[in-house]
């Protein structure tokens, strides 16, 4: 099991959140409205130009680069992307960690709305891939594998691996999704700037969960505290 930092301090001392803590609310928030940001620029931009300009050329010269065995690993990597294996994924993470586990229901809505969004975006946008007539824009691929890099992220930063060892999770975890994006490239399946998209999409409603979830773990003391100060009788009223 990864080892856990825990919420909260022990009993009979501040339980108020840490500046570390209140440093990673900021940090995610950053993270999901940049995020969110980029989508909404791709967004805005695929609905009133279509294909982005840069997006033809940076697609041929990718795809110039599949050589048979950069496609053989395309399409090994390809699934990274899906439930095939994104399910047993977060099976594992919440088997590791406690803290991811706890909100299970929050980690498993954000795949639920990513995939909700994307589709929503592929409907209304109904930008045809390169080689194909279906939509394409955000990639489905790349929206399911950035939501999953990004709960290990946070998963990492919860947990009391050494630092070496969090920026070794990141960086296989961001190389994970990564992959996927190109690999959806190399197959042909979409756009340079879909895969973009969908890295933003998942990204940013990650990131936003991230940040929700260390903000009511912040807010729970806080209730607690007032919870327990009203209880307490008022010792004017004891005397009287």
């Amino acid at each position: 099991m990864i080892p856990h930092a825990t919420d909260g301090a022990a009993p009979g001392t501040d339980n108020r959140p840490s500046k570390e803590d209140r440093h990673a609310r900021r940090r995610w928030q950053a993270a999901c409205l940049a995020a969110l940001s980029v989508l909404a620029v791709l967004t805005v931009s695929a609905a009133t130009v279509g294909v982005l300009p840069g997006d033809p050329e940076l697609r041929l010269a990718l795809v110039a680069l599949a050589t048979p065995d950069v496609v053989a690993l395309a399409r090994v990597v390809n699934p990274g992307g899906s439930w095939v294996v994104l399910l047993p994924g977060m099976l594992v993470v919440f088997a590791l960690s406690p803290d991811v586990r706890r909100r299970w229901w929050l980690w498993s809505a954000v795949f639920v709305g990513g995939a909700l969004v994307e589709q929503a975006l592929k409907s209304g946008l109904a930008r045809a891939r390169p080689e194909d007539v279906s939509a394409g824009f955000p990639s489905g691929h790349a929206t399911s594998a950035a939501v999953f890099a990004m709960i290990i992220l946070y998963a990492a930063s919860r947990s009391r691996l050494s630092p070496r060892a969090r920026a070794a999770v990141a960086v296989a975890a961001l190389a994970g999704a990564c992959l996927v994006g190109l690999a959806r490239i190399e197959l042909r399946a979409h756009w340079p700037s879909d895969v973009v998209a969908g890295w933003a999409l998942g990204a940013g409603l990650a990131a936003g969960a991230a940040w929700w979830s260390l903000s009511a773990g912040a807010a729970a003391p806080a209730r607690a505290r007032r919870d327990l100060a009203a209880a307490r009788p008022d010792p004017r009223a004891a005397r009287g």
